[in-house]
């Protein structure tokens, strides 16, 4: 329970169950020059239910080049059903869906004895 009290005082913090998580490619283009090639990068998608309300949120994690990303989410011990904590970098309303992000390192599986002292508190 300390490492949560610990990351709810470094910011904002949310508490939820993982849904589902998926990789994407995305692609940019820079404006400024037309005949650039479009700038690719990945992105780490975890859909996950809010533990107070039940509200769904999209998590976006933009990890590293030298992430393979079909590895990410076992790399982080990631399963449907598992409770997260997470250290929310930016939080929004769009599209009538909440949406957050993090850094690569701002998710945390927690333990069952930490989930078993926060369904008891």
């Amino acid at each position: 329970m300390s490492a949560i009290y610990r990351a709810l005082r470094a910011g904002p913090l949310l508490i939820a169950e993982v849904r589902g998580f998926r990789s994407e490619m995305g692609k940019k283009f820079d404006k400024s020059d037309k005949n650039a090639p479009p700038i690719v990068f990945g992105v780490f998608k975890i859909h996950l239910e809010i533990l107070s309300d039940g509200a769904p949120v999209m998590l976006s994690i933009y990890p590293d080049a030298s992430i393979e990303l079909d590895k990410f989410g076992e790399t982080l011990g990631l399963k449907r059903g598992a409770i997260v904590a997470v250290s929310v970098g930016k939080l929004e309303m769009r599209d009538g869906q909440r949406k957050a992000v993090c850094a690569p390192n701002g998710l945390r599986v927690l333990e069952e004895d930490e989930v078993r002292d926060l369904r008891a508190a």
